[in-house]
């Protein structure tokens, strides 16, 4: 006959006196701080996450960031990067971000920042003045792009004039009467939402130029001067829409060779029998008109 007997044996585990190494403790990431720009943004604006403490792992772990977005408390989903873009926002809203440190396995340190969505004010994209060149006898217009709002608020607008940066109340085309030569001209464009405050939008200045002088004709005084006399020149007539001074600039002629430059023809240059003529250029101290050219003369003997 056998006889089986169950044997439970029981082990216990003698300390050898030397440390084993344990399994290792992840601790999660530090605290960190972080700031939301610009301070003060409009709708035109992206907003921006700038972390200026980093959060820091006690492993020495590298550390990400989790990033959540809110708008006036409610959290948008699908929305986790460090610049949130313009399209997302409107006037009026509070947008918060809050970041997380993360060392691959466990969140640690959380920061949030929030800023306010103030108003857009309308921009006007172009505003261009014509002609390029202006005188004093110019229309002056002023031609500007459709004022944009990003809020979508309905704008009011006016355009006017500055003159050498004082503002004229005149709208439309602009005319000489209101600027002279040496003048500096910008066209204004006003655009009011009605809600900011409203803001001038300023041309490129436009310095108004000198306009050439015109002189309508010039004749000797005597298509048959003497020959011991000096032979003058008599202007027709001048025009400077300027109002600058009276001059011209003179080329005389005897027997068809130029002689003289001088305002009359002296004895000296010419004698009996010689034809004479002149030429005659508007002048204006700065800039030379057209030129005209007088009736022949012939210098007569003396008598």
């Amino acid at each position: 006959m056998r006889i089986f007997v169950l044997v439970t044996l029981s082990y216990m585990a003698c300390d050898s006196g030397e440390d084993e190494e344990g399994p290792a403790i992840n601790s999660p990431p530090g605290p960190l701080a972080v700031q939301l720009h610009p301070d003060n943004p409009t709708a035109a604006d992206d907003l921006t996450v700038d972390i200026v403490i980093p959060s820091e792992d006690p492993e020495g772990e590298t550390v990400e960031y989790l990033i959540e977005w809110f708008v006036d408390g409610d959290r948008i989903n699908g929305v986790d990067a460090l610049t949130l873009e313009s399209m997302f926002t409107a006037r009026g809203e509070r947008w918060t971000v809050q970041v997380t440190a993360f060392d691959g396995v466990l969140e640690g340190g959380a920061a949030t920042a929030s800023v306010d969505i103030g108003n857009s004010e309308p921009t006007v994209e172009s505003i261009v003045i014509s002609p390029d060149e202006v005188q004093e006898k110019s229309e002056v217009t002023c031609d500007y792009s459709e004022p944009v709002d990003l809020d979508n608020d309905v704008i009011q607008q006016m355009q006017v004039w500055a003159v050498n940066d004082a503002e004229l109340d005149v709208r439309g085309s602009l005319f000489g009467i209101d600027f002279n030569k040496g003048d500096e001209i910008a066209c204004i464009v006003y655009a009011d939402d009605g809600v900011g405050d409203l803001t001038p939008h300023i041309s490129a200045p436009v310095v108004v130029q000198n306009t050439e002088p015109h002189v309508i004709g010039c004749s000797l005084h005597d298509n048959e001067p003497a020959s011991e006399e000096p032979i003058e020149v008599v202007s027709e007539g001048f025009i400077d829409e300027d109002n600058d001074p009276e001059g011209y600039l003179y080329q005389w002629y005897v027997n068809g060779v130029p002689t003289s430059t001088d305002a009359s023809l002296q004895p000296e240059r010419f004698e009996a029998g010689d034809n004479v003529y002149v030429e005659c250029t508007a002048w204006d101290g700065e800039q030379a008109g057209n030129t005209v050219v007088s009736g022949h003369g012939t210098v007569q003997a003396s008598r």
